[in-house]
């Protein structure tokens, strides 16, 4: 009976880790295109990145010009990529109107969200910030990442989140990003990088 309940048991972990990885896929999938060895580590922040941040990059900004007497929307995501109706749909579903921080606290990446399993979690207070000019020093220099959670788009043909990524030799992890992903063959596949237009 015991043996039963332990296959059982370690069954229904095996399948939670399966299902939370195929929720991931299009994160994975831009993670297994990188090329990396199963012995190279990572380093991903643990908080996620608000999904406000990608809905607002996505849409970029809107400006009014006196000199034509109109409107013109700069930055974000090009057309026909972006149209109102749909963008206006994606903020609906996905913007989050109970947390206006930038990082979200208290729901974490783990493990079980990636295919490539050589990763270290950091808190996002904890990662070095070269502006403060303090001493941090990596024993190994490898890629660190801080992504968001997934948005879909049009009828889930796209999937979107933000990005972040630095190394542990370079530290800075300001430069802000959107990755937007359609399945190709298969495969989730970067087609657009956006990034915040915010100059540093």
């Amino acid at each position: 009976m015991k043996k039963v309940l332990y296959i059982f048991i370690t069954s229904q972990f095996l399948l939670s880790c399966s299902v939370n990885k195929d929720i991931n896929a299009p994160i994975n999938d831009y993670i297994s295109s990188l090329n990396l060895k199963d012995s190279d580590k990572i380093m991903i922040i643990e908080e996620k990145i608000n999904n406000n941040v990608t809905i607002d990059i996505f849409k970029g900004k809107t400006f009014y010009y006196t000199g034509i007497n109109k409107y013109i929307k700069v930055e974000g995501v090009n057309e026909p990529l972006y149209d109102e109706i749909n963008w206006a749909k994606m903020k609906h579903k996905y913007e989050n109107k109970s947390v206006r921080d930038y990082w979200i606290k208290g729901n974490y990446w783990t493990l079980k969200d990636f295919k490539h399993q050589n990763i270290i979690f950091i808190k996002q207070e904890k990662f070095p910030n070269p502006g403060k000019y303090e001493k941090f020093d990596f024993q190994e220099n490898y890629k660190v990442f801080s992504f968001s959670d997934l948005i879909y788009y049009k009828h889930k043909k796209y999937a979107v989140f933000t990005i972040k990524s630095t190394t542990t030799d370079y530290k800075d992890i300001d430069t802000t990003s959107i990755l937007i992903l359609e399945k190709i063959k298969g495969k989730w596949t970067v087609i657009s990088k956006v990034g915040d237009g915010i100059y540093r």
